[in-house]
C-alpha cells in the first residue's frame, strides 16, 4: 500500500484529503497549530523537523495542502506568507526529490490575472495580489525541481467545515441575516469547488501515477459571483434576497482577478471528472452548521 503524507490536514482540504484517502492509502496526515492525536505535529518551517519526519515514515507521495490563502492576509504580512507558501515549499520541493518522493503541491487560479479566461494549464501566470505571487514562485519552484513533481490548481474551495468562516464560500452564511441588508461582490465571477471532488481527482490520479508530472486544473465549472452565492444561501436559509445587494465593483483590500476559469484539459483526457451541483451542496453543508 502507497503511503501519502499530507501538510495542511486539519484545513478543510487536507480533512477531505485525509477521509477520502484513507481506504486506499496509508495516510499521514501532519499540521501545527490544530495537530492531534491523529494529525501528527510538524513545523514546516523548522528544515530539521522535516528532515527527521521524512527520513522516519519515508512516504511515497507528499501531497502539500498547507498554506496562507488568504490574499488580505498575505498582503499585511508578507515575510509570513513567503516563509510557508514559498520558501517551505521549495524545500520540501528539494528533499522530496532527494528521497524520490513525487511531490504534489496545491496552487490557486490567483495566478492568473483574470482578463483571458478560460486557462488552460501552460497558460502564461500573471498574478495580480501577492497571495497569487507567493504561488507563482512557489509553482515555478516545484516544476524546476522535478519533472515527477506535480502542481494541482484549485478554485475557491468550500466543504464541510469546523465553522461557517473558515471557507470563503460559507463564510457568506455568516454575512446575510433575515432583517439586517448585506452587500456582496458582484464582480468576481468564481467557480466554487467541493474539497472532496478535489480529493477524489487526486485519488483517481494516484491510482495512475505515470499520468502525474507537471500541472493540472481542477475546478467545477458552475460560474457564480459571491452575490450569486449569497442569493442560494439565503434561499436555502428562508432570509429575504431583497436585502441582499450586489456590489458591481471590487472592494477588497488585495486586488482580485475578475474571471480565472481553469480549464481541466489533461483530466478530460484522463477521464476524471468530479463535479456536484453547487445549491445542493451547500444546502448539506448548511444545515450541519
Amino acid at each position: 500500500m502507497k503511503k501519502v503524507m499530507i501538510t495542511g490536514a486539519t484545513g478543510m482540504l487536507g480533512r477531505a484529503l485525509v477521509n477520502t484517502l484513507k481506504p486506499t492509502f496509508e495516510v499521514i496526515g501532519t499540521g501545527f497549530s490544530r495537530a492531534s492525536d491523529s494529525i501528527s505535529k510538524l513545523d514546516l518551517n523548522d528544515q530539521e523537523a522535516i528532515y527527521q519526519f521524512l527520513d522516519t515514515h519515508q512516504p511515497d507521495i507528499l501531497i502539500h495542502a498547507a498554506a496562507e490563502r488568504k490574499p488580505d492576509v498575505c498582503e499585511q504580512s508578507p515575510e509570513q506568507t513567503l516563509a510557508l507558501n514559498v520558501q517551505a515549499t521549495q524545500f520540501l520541493a528539494q528533499q522530496c526529490k532527494t528521497r524520490k518522493i513525487r511531490l504534489i503541491f496545491i496552487s490557486t487560479d490567483y495566478v492568473f490575472d483574470g482578463t483571458q479566461a478560460p486557462y488552460i494549464e501552460n497558460s502564461a501566470t500573471n498574478p495580480m495580489n501577492f497571495y497569487g505571487q507567493s504561488k507563482q514562485q512557489a509553482e515555478q519552484a516545484v516544476l524546476v525541481c522535478s519533472e515527477l513533481h506535480s502542481v494541482i490548481r484549485v478554485p475557491v474551495l468550500y466543504g464541510d467545515v469546523t465553522h461557517l468562516a473558515e471557507s470563503a464560500v460559507t463564510v457568506i452564511a455568516e454575512q446575510i441575516n433575515e432583517t439586517i441588508p448585506s452587500e456582496h461582490d458582484h464582480w468576481a465571477i468564481r467557480y466554487p469547488t467541493h474539497v472532496e471532488d478535489i480529493a477524489l481527482t487526486l485519488k483517481d490520479l494516484l491510482k495512475q501515477p505515470e499520468s502525474l508530472g507537471g500541472i493540472f486544473h481542477i475546478s467545477n465549472h458552475q460560474a457564480m459571483s459571491k452575490y450569486d452565492m449569497a442569493c442560494i444561501i439565503a434561499e436555502h436559509r428562508n432570509y429575504p434576497r431583497s436585502l441582499l445587494t450586489p456590489q458591481p465593483t471590487p472592494s477588497q483590500t488585495a486586488q482580485r482577478p475578475y474571471n480565472c476559469a481553469l480549464k481541466d484539459t489533461r483530466l478530460t483526457k484522463l477521464g476524471i471528472s468530479h463535479q456536484r451541483d453547487f445549491s445542493i451542496a451547500i444546502k448539506h453543508i448548511l444545515s450541519s452548521q
